[in-house]
């Protein structure tokens, strides 16, 4: 068993190339900063991606829900805390919350995370340090079922390529770029106009450097200003990642 603690904390300042136009940080850096910190945290207990490489094995990130009611703004410290909280069905499940310089909590998150065998490209069975550690972790901070989320026939649809850039140590389109796509089929007045977000996206498969990816996104008009996105790999029609997004449009 690692000695690494069991709540990790890393601190970021808000840099000039993570915020958009409006002084805030984008969603994908707020998303970075989790994938960091949770990484880090993996690294001190001996779950790192490059450790389990060697042995045949990865961490894939299959399921992501975060609610963020501010976004922090340029040179602003955040503070992302993470821990373990245990195995539901065969995800790994990692908590996440977000506080500014001042120690206020600002969002809150939740992942699901499966354990891919490399050669048949199938999960297999959680680590069993990640039950005993959640044992002595704070628990859930976001309560999802990870249920599924609903399909999103296109009000816009834009093409995307998968570039080097976008690739991950597995070869893959890394998550953050996946969620970054999916925001490319908003209207400009919310992807760059909202001051808080509610996110939740299902990984449903990889996408390669070369692929075109068609970024869909649909108005749920029964809802204040929610989205339903599907990511789509044009070659062969199979559903990369689905989305639901909530924006908090014209919030300060």
């Amino acid at each position: 068993m690692s000695d690494a603690p069991v709540v990790w904390t890393d601190a970021y300042r808000v840099r000039a190339y993570e915020v958009g136009g409006d002084g805030r940080a984008t969603l994908p850096s707020v998303c970075n900063w989790l994938q960091e910190t949770a990484g880090n945290h993996a690294t001190a207990l001996g779950w790192a991606v490059d450790a389990l490489q060697a042995q045949g094995r990865t961490w894939v990130l299959s399921r992501f829900h975060l609610r963020l009611d501010e976004r922090p703004r340029w040179r602003d410290e955040v503070r992302v805390t993470t821990w373990p909280a245990g195995v539901q069905r065969l995800f790994a499940l990692r908590e996440f919350t977000l506080a500014d310089g001042e120690g206020r909590r600002i969002g809150i998150a939740t992942t699901g995370w499966l354990l891919l065998d490399l050669a048949t490209r199938r999960p297999v069975r959680s680590l069993a340090e990640v039950e005993a550690i959640a044992r002595r972790a704070p628990g859930r901070v976001l309560d999802d079922p990870f249920e599924k989320l609903p399909e999103a026939g296109p009000d816009a649809e834009t093409a995307l390529e998968v570039r080097f850039a976008d690739l991950d140590m597995n070869h893959h389109a890394n998550n953050v770029s996946v969620i970054t796509w999916a925001l490319e089929a908003l209207p400009a007045e919310v992807a760059l106009g909202a001051g808080g977000v509610e996110l939740e996206v299902d990984f449903r498969a990889e996408a390669r450097h070369g692929e075109t990816i068609l970024a869909r996104a649909r108005r749920d008009d029964a809802a204040p200003v929610t989205f339903h996105h599907a990511l789509v790999r044009a070659g062969d029609g199979r559903e990369i990642a689905r989305a639901r997004s909530v924006w908090a449009v014209g919030r300060t």
